[in-house]
């Protein structure tokens, strides 16, 4: 990180000095000894960037040639804080197999130092109510774009066809009654065992 945040700045910040002074891009040489001491920064800046490249392409290989001691077995490898490092990876359908309950903005923190952790297999599980996938937000995503697109340009017929549309999608949505459904309590247990 440092490697790189120091290496950019010293590699790029003399470049924009250079083109104040009046050089441009793309030289095969330099005919002003002016720009010397800057362009040799801005070599030093390349040097550092590149010593974080190397740092980086040594700790993907370390990290692979070590995976198998380096492997986390807790399911928390960062001390995570907040409930998205509550959930298994990759995720289940659902997010918890029971609700949470929730005392402190860092709940993950708090549960693991109340030895509550929403992982542990529960006595007993019930149904999960969940919604289901649905293309209505898309397409009115979509119909939104296309509608700004033409109230920009002045498109006023495109504008008219695509509110229409985008209105059509969400009140059609409002009349999918299908919208949701339940995953019975023995897949909940076979998916926490």
């Amino acid at each position: 990180f440092w490697c790189w945040f120091v290496g950019f700045y010293t590699a790029f910040m003399p470049l924009y000095v250079l083109g104040f002074m009046g050089m441009t891009r793309r030289l095969n040489h330099t005919d002003n000894p002016a720009w010397q001491p800057w362009l040799i920064v801005a070599v030093i800046g390349a040097a550092i960037i590149a010593c974080g490249i190397a740092s980086q392409l040594i700790q993907i290989f370390v990290s692979v040639r070590n995976r198998h001691a380096l492997a986390d077995l807790t399911g928390d490898p960062w001390g995570g804080r907040t409930l998205e490092w509550a959930t298994s990876s990759p995720p289940a359908h659902y997010n918890f197999a029971r609700v949470p309950v929730i005392r402190d903005i860092d709940a993950f923190a708090d549960m693991k130092a109340r030895g509550e952790v929403p992982t542990q297999v529960a006595p007993s599980y019930e149904k999960i109510h969940m919604p289901k996938n649905t293309g209505a937000g898309f397409f009115i995503g979509m119909f939104s774009i296309v509608m700004g697109f033409a109230l920009i340009w002045y498109m006023w017929w495109l504008a008219a066809l695509s509110f229409i549309a985008l209105l059509a999608v969400g009140i059609g949505h409002t009349f999918n009654y299908h919208r949701d459904f339940d995953i019975p309590a023995e897949d909940v247990i076979r998916t926490e065992d």
